[in-house]
C-alpha cells in the first residue's frame, strides 16, 4: 500500500510548479547530475539494449540432414537449397518488427557457409555452390545474408561456433574418410595443431567481410556459443577473440556464456524470472555460472553482461518437417517474460530445405506483431499532464523533473537529491481510464540503482496497490491479471542502492470517461 498520502489536485499542483520556477530563479541549483552508479552500460551496449527482439537464422548442412549438431558429417554437397532467397528472410524479418538477424556461419558440425581460406569443409566446395558460381551467382551465404540485411534496415550478427566437430577427433567422420575434407584434428588442448589460431583466422574473415560492392559488413553482434557435446578439453582464448572483434567491429557485442558484452540467459526458452541484474562477476576466463545463477545476474557485479533469451519458434534449432511451430499467443508470453523483464529476445526462425522462411512461421510472426502492437501502442500518458514527486533533485525540475518521464527522451530522466534512495512520482490522468499493463524504464545509461518499485493507484476511492517488483533496469512491463478503473496513479521507489533514475513511465489503457 501507499506510504505517503496522495498529492494536492492537478490544478493545485501546477500552481506549486510556477512557485518553484519562480524560486529556482533567484538559486543556482546546488547538486550536479547524478555520477555514474559502479558498472554502467558502454555506448555499444545501450544500442544493444535498444534493439530488444531480432531473429536467430539457423541454417547450414543439418538442414538437409535433419540433424540438430550435424555429426553425421557428410560432404559439402548435402547443402543444396532448392530457392535460396536471404532477401525474403529479411523482409521477413523487418516486417514483423524484427531488428536483426544472426546467421549461423559455422555451427558445431563446422562446414562454412562463407568462401574461407581456412578449411575444404565449405559449401563452396559443394555442387550448389559451384553451380551458382558458373552461372555468375554469389554462393557465399554470409556475404549474401549481410547484404539482404542492409537492404531491408535491420542488423546483421554472425554465430562462429567455438566447437567444431569436423576438427574434434573424439567425433568419428567415416564418410569424409580419403576426401579433401579429411582435414587435421586440432581441436583441443591435446593435440598438436593450435585450433585457437584457426578459430582467429575463421573469426578475422567473418569480422573484415566486404560486400561484393566494396562496402564492409557491419556486424551488430558476434555470437560465440559455448556448447559442446563432446569430452575433448579445448582451452580458448577468449582474450584473443574479443580483440579481433572489438578491433575491426568495435561497434559490434561479443555475446558468450557469460560475456564479455552480453551474455546467455540460462535456458532455451526465451523467457527469465521476475529478478535479473544486468552485472555479474565472473568473465568468459572462469568458472561458468548456473543456469539459475545466469538467469539472476549478480547486483552490483563487476561486469556489465546483460542478458539475451535465445528461443526458438519451432521445435528445432534448424528446420525439420513436420513441427510444430509457437503460436502468437505463446510468443506474447515469451516476450513479456524477457523483453518484459530487461532481457532482449533472440527467436530462432530457421529456414527450409528450399533457403526460404517457410509462409507459416512468416504468417504467426506477423501475427505476434500485430498483437504486440495491439497491446503496446496504448500509452494513455502525454507530457501534457499533471506530474508530481516527493523530490526533485536540486529542485531543478527542468533537467530532473517528474514530467521528464512522460517527454518519451531516451536523454532525460526524473532524479532526486543524492541522500535520497526513495521516492514517488504521481500522475493525475485527467480523466478515468481502464488500466492493464505499466511500462518503467531506469536510465540504465549511469547503471542499474533500483531494487524495489511499486505502482498505486486510486481504485473506487480508495488506495490499491497493483504492483510490486524488485529490479527495474532497462525495461519491465508489468501486466495486470484484471483491468482497473482509476484517474490517479503512483509510482514508488522502494529500494535503490544509489539515487533512482527513471527514463520513462508508461500505463497502457483506454479511456473511460472525463472528469
Amino acid at each position: 500500500m501507499p506510504v505517503t498520502a496522495w498529492s494536492v489536485s492537478g490544478r493545485r499542483w501546477v500552481s506549486l510548479l510556477v512557485s518553484a520556477a519562480c524560486w529556482l530563479a533567484t538559486v543556482v541549483c546546488a547538486q550536479a547530475p547524478p555520477a555514474a552508479y559502479l558498472r554502467a552500460p558502454s555506448p555499444q551496449q545501450l544500442a544493444w539494449h535498444r534493439l530488444e527482439y531480432y531473429a536467430f537464422v539457423h541454417f547450414g548442412p543439418n538442414t538437409f540432414t535433419n540433424e540438430e549438431w550435424g555429426e553425421s558429417q557428410k560432404p559439402p554437397d548435402v547443402f543444396s537449397p532448392t530457392a535460396l532467397d536471404t532477401d525474403q528472410w529479411a523482409k521477413s524479418f523487418a516486417d514483423t518488427g524484427m531488428a536483426g538477424m544472426i546467421l549461423t556461419a559455422k555451427h558445431h558440425d563446422g562446414m562454412a557457409l562463407w568462401d574461407t581460406n581456412t578449411t575444404t569443409y565449405k559449401i563452396g566446395n559443394g555442387k550448389w555452390a559451384q553451380d551458382r558460381i558458373a552461372n555468375g551467382l554469389n554462393a557465399d551465404v554470409v556475404q549474401m545474408a549481410a547484404a539482404s540485411a542492409k537492404k531491408h534496415g535491420i542488423k546483421f550478427g554472425i554465430y562462429l561456433s567455438p566447437w567444431d566437430i569436423h576438427r574434434d577427433p573424439a567425433m568419428p567422420k567415416d564418410d569424409l574418410t580419403g576426401t579433401i575434407y579429411d582435414e587435421p584434428q586440432i581441436f583441443g588442448d591435446a593435440t598438436p595443431g593450435d585450433y585457437n589460431d584457426f578459430y582467429s583466422q575463421q573469426l578475422t574473415e567473418l569480422v573484415t567481410m566486404q560486400l561484393s560492392d566494396g562496402s564492409p559488413v557491419q556486424v551488430s553482434e558476434l555470437w560465440l556459443d559455448g556448447n559442446s557435446g563432446s569430452d575433448t578439453v579445448q582451452t580458448f582464448n577468449w582474450t584473443d577473440f574479443r580483440n579481433i572483434i572489438h578491433q575491426h567491429q568495435p561497434d559490434a557485442i561479443m555475446w558468450g556464456h557469460q560475456g564479455v558484452d552480453a551474455r546467455w540467459v540460462g535456458n532455451e526458452d526465451g523467457v527469465t524470472v521476475a529478478t535479473n541484474w544486468h552485472t555479474i562477476s565472473r568473465t568468459q576466463d572462469q568458472t561458468r555460472y548456473s543456469g539459475e545463477q545466469l538467469q539472476i545476474g549478480v547486483r552490483d557485479g563487476t561486469y556489465w553482461t546483460p542478458a539475451e533469451a535465445d528461443a526458438r519458434l519451432r521445435s528445432g534449432w534448424f528446420y525439420h518437417p513436420n513441427e510444430k511451430s509457437k503460436t502468437a499467443d505463446d510468443l506474447i508470453s515469451m516476450y513479456l517474460q524477457s523483453v518484459g523483464r530487461s532481457v532482449n529476445l533472440l527467436l530462432d526462425v530457421p529456414p527450409d530445405t528450399t533457403g526460404q522462411i517457410v509462409k507459416g512461421d512468416a504468417d504467426i510472426l506477423l501475427e505476434f506483431k500485430a498483437q504486440r502492437d495491439s497491446f503496446l501502442n496504448r500509452n494513455v500518458l502525454t507530457s501534457e499532464l499533471a506530474v508530481n514527486a516527493s523530490n526533485v533533485r536540486g529542485g531543478n525540475y527542468t533537467l530532473y523533473g517528474p514530467s521528464n518521464v512522460l517527454d518519451g527522451n531516451s536523454d532525460t530522466y526524473w532524479a532526486v537529491d543524492d541522500e535520497e534512495t526513495t521516492g514517488w512520482l504521481e500522475v493525475d490522468l485527467g480523466g478515468t481510464y481502464t488500466i492493464d499493463a505499466f511500462i518503467v524504464q531506469e536510465h540504465i545509461t549511469l547503471g542499474q540503482r533500483i531494487g524495489g518499485y511499486a505502482i498505486d493507484a486510486i481504485v473506487n476511492g480508495t488506495d490499491r496497490a497493483l504492483v510490486k517488483g524488485t529490479s527495474l533496469g532497462y525495461k519491465r512491463i508489468d501486466q495486470l491479471s484484471t483491468p482497473i478503473e482509476t484517474s490517479r496513479l503512483r509510482l514508488r521507489i522502494t529500494q535503490a542502492n544509489a539515487t533512482p533514475l527513471i527514463q520513462s513511465f508508461q500505463v497502457l489503457g483506454s479511456r473511460k470517461s472525463s472528469t
